[in-house]
């Protein structure tokens, strides 16, 4: 069966651990160190690593260490920032290490089973100290974390029997499962809650029958296991500093009837309260967005849930009982999240549809759902597990739309897919990184396409055995990159495509869009080629808003007016005197500010909407102050109805004391039409049949009296 893998985003594979770990070597005081390239384009960096295949040979590492902060490749600087995978493991004779302040990260098992060492300097770059990073490293005595290390990961000091002095600085917010298990440092502690710095890290000790604890305030995290297998815990209160629970935190606490989750708390870990046997009641506030694989497993309150899917705040926790037979099932809208194994070998599953909403898919969640033929992601996908669709042997085609995925797979050890399988790969153009085995021994493979401008970074395993002379699609502008770039340079058939640049814009009525010297005045979809410049334009036009009208000032008094009119635009720019002063959403607009007797105040309004397409000024209305709270309204009340019109419009005039002229103008302020009014004349009708559709500006005006206003005309 063929199958085409459609992939926007980098996936991490297992790493094959027959393969040459070093790119390179360098020797440092006297001392050879191994190095991997993790960038090979600027900035370029390395990852100290072991030598050769395999990571369990000893001493390759001797005596006393110091890493470089960087180190010259090819006329290449290299910067060092991070540690390895087991790239000192088992080497016994090494007694002392110097990091520099260039590594952030010390990678699992790095110095696991260093016996002999006895002395570390930890560059205060380093954020995270990875899974039995120095396990069994019985010769340490002391240790001093700097103050940049936010996360200590499991096992990270475990059996260290000589440890017995630790500095923990206020940075370290979360501590897993085991940390510091067996040292005198900790074996040293009083029995009951152990806290380390802002981290309740385990209970210790033998915990009496019905006991109560109260987690104490500006506590950060709860580690994994930290009460797991306690039956005497019968009520715990955790307080809102809290943002973590480690995974199995209360495993087989069967005396737990009810807990509250924290809002302050996210994401609810693997098992974290699997085996509560006596869990009947659980709280969980909306915060909670992902939620661990069994988190819940042989609770009542998960056994009391009915079967099907099961939904807890806005994550899909699993499909409890048995799938019938062909099942198509729509994911509810607004899941954010589905958990590892939700679906976990439901070959009765032929069909799933996902929501926009959904953001993560959880490892093994779809694995052995061999009824599946094809999967769309959606695009709002950032993170697929590892082995999220492990033997799902009847897909021909994974769709990835995700185009913001920072990963594919969360462990170096694990894939996504079965590999051997893929004919037609399609990398999308967002991938930036492909790692290291990503598509090792695919050699099934009959073509490549990389719909990726930048080249992305890939390392020298991440194609191996992949026939290097298949046809390989990308960017035509981008040819020269990647038959220069480190690896892909290796590939020798490359054939260039055009990509299009999509634009989606919009003008409002009556502007022009410039596309490539084209001239554009109305909606549609336009395309330009001119070799590899390929751009498609979606051209959309916004309406203008009508123009504000019957614009009318009240309650006029020293210091405060009130502006009102008609419209039904999104908002609307007042001016007074010609200075914008306001935007506001309503029809009204109380001015309160500091008059000046004897001055003429005169006001008008522009309305607008939301992509920023403005009306014509409205009509034009003023007052004056005349002397200590005497109110002079030098402009009558006026209204034009019907405005808009397709013929005939009536102006109503209150308040005319002397004979005044009316003024019609088109659009372009040529008179059109004129008219004479005498004292007291109430309504004045004003004919445009058989004049162009568009705004005419209606001038009232005599000695004393300059009005106007817009009359729309359709």
């Amino acid at each position: 069966m063929k199958k085409t893998i459609l992939i926007l985003l980098a996936t991490i594979f297992a790493i094959n651990i027959n393969s040459k770990a070093e790119d390179f070597s360098a020797v440092n005081d006297g001392d050879t160190i191994y190095y991997n390239i993790t960038s090979s384009v600027s900035p370029y960096t390395v990852a100290v690593t072991f030598q050769g295949s395999n990571m369990y040979y000893s001493n390759e590492y001797s005596g006393s260490i110091a890493i470089p902060d960087s180190v010259l490749h090819n006329g290449n600087y290299y910067k060092v920032t991070s540690i390895y995978i087991g790239a000192f493991m088992n080497c016994t004779g090494l007694t002392s290490l110097t990091i520099p302040n260039s590594v952030t990260e010390i990678d699992g098992s790095a110095f696991k089973n260093c016996s002999g060492l006895t002395s570390v300097i930890i560059g205060n770059s380093v954020t995270s100290i990875g899974n039995s990073a120095f396990y069994n490293c019985s010769g340490l005595t002391s240790i001093t974390i700097p103050n940049s290390v936010i996360l200590i990961e499991n096992a990270a000091f475990y059996n260290c029997t000589s440890l017995t002095s630790i500095i923990i600085p206020n940075s370290v917010i979360s501590i897993e499962n085991s940390a510091f298990g067996n040292t005198p440092w900790f074996n040293s502690k009083p029995d009951g809650v152990v806290y380390i710095n802002n981290v309740l890290y385990a209970y210790k000790g033998t915990m009496p029958a019905n006991t109560t604890i109260n987690v104490q305030s500006g506590t950060k995290c709860i580690t994994g296991f930290a009460f797991a297998n306690y039956s005497e815990l019968t009520s715990i209160t955790i307080p809102n500093s809290v943002s973590e629970i480690g995974w199995h935190a209360f495993y087989s606490c069967t005396g737990l009837t009810s807990i509250i989750i924290p809002n302050s708390i996210t994401s609810i870990a693997q098992s974290t309260f699997s085996e509560c046997t006596g869990l009947t009641s659980i709280t969980i506030p909306s915060t909670v967005t992902n939620i661990g694989y069994q988190a819940f497993a042989n609770t009542p309150y998960y056994n009391n849930m009915p079967d099907g899917l099961v939904y807890i705040n806005n994550v899909l926790y699993a499909y409890k009982g048995t799938i019938p037979a062909n099942t198509t099932i729509n994911i509810q809208s607004g899941v954010i999240s589905i958990t590892d194994f939700a679906f976990y070998n439901q070959n009765q599953l032929i069909s799933v549809t996902f929501p926009n909403s959904i953001v993560s898919i959880g490892k093994k969640s779809f694995s052995g759902c061999s009824g599946l033929n094809s999967i769309t992601i959606p695009k709002n996908v950032n993170s697929i597990g590892d082995l999220a669709f492990e033997n799902c042997i009847n897909i021909d085609t994974i769709f990835f739309n995700a185009i913001n995925c920072s990963y594919m797979g969360n462990s170096s050890f694990t894939t996504v897919f079965n590999q051997n399988d893929i004919e037609t790969l399609i990398i999308g153009d967002s991938v930036q990184n492909i790692p290291d085995n990503a598509f090792l021994d695919c050699d099934s493979l009959s073509s490549i396409t990389s719909k990726a401008i930048n080249t992305p970074l890939v390392d020298k395993y991440s194609f191996w055995c992949v026939n290097k002379n298949i046809p390989f699609y990308i960017p035509c502008n981008s040819v020269s990159n990647y038959q220069s770039a480190l690896y892909w340079s290796e590939f020798t058939n490359y054939i260039g495509f055009k990509i299009p640049q999509l634009i989606d814009t919009s003008i409002c009525l009556g502007e022009t869009y410039n596309f490539n010297g084209t001239i554009l005045d109305s909606a549609g979809v336009y395309s330009y080629v001119n070799g590899c410049d390929s751009v498609i334009l979606t051209l959309n036009i916004t309406p203008i808003p009508i123009v504000p009208h019957d614009l009318t000032l009240s309650n006029i008094s020293m210091n405060y007016a009130t502006i009102s009119w008609q419209g039904d635009a999104e908002s609307y720019d007042v001016y007074r005197d010609d200075s914008l002063i306001v935007n506001v959403t309503d029809t009204i607009y109380v001015d309160n500010f500091s008059m000046i007797n004897g001055q003429t105040y005169c006001y008008k309004v522009k309305a607008k909407n939301g992509s920023g397409c403005e009306s014509a000024l409205s009509d034009t209305n003023c007052f004056a102050i005349v002397g200590l709270e005497n109110i002079e309204q030098t402009n009558i009340q006026t209204k034009l109805y019907p405005n808009p019109t397709s013929n005939k419009s009536y102006l109503e005039i209150e308040g005319l004391t002397s004979e005044a002229d009316v003024l019609v103008y088109d659009m372009v302020g040529r008179v059109i039409k004129t008219y004479k009014i005498n004292q007291g004349t109430k309504e004045l009708e004003i004919d445009l049949s058989g004049y162009s559709k568009g705004v005419y500006s209606i001038r009232i005006v005599n000695e004393t009296i300059n009005q106007t206003k817009k009359l729309i005309v359709q």
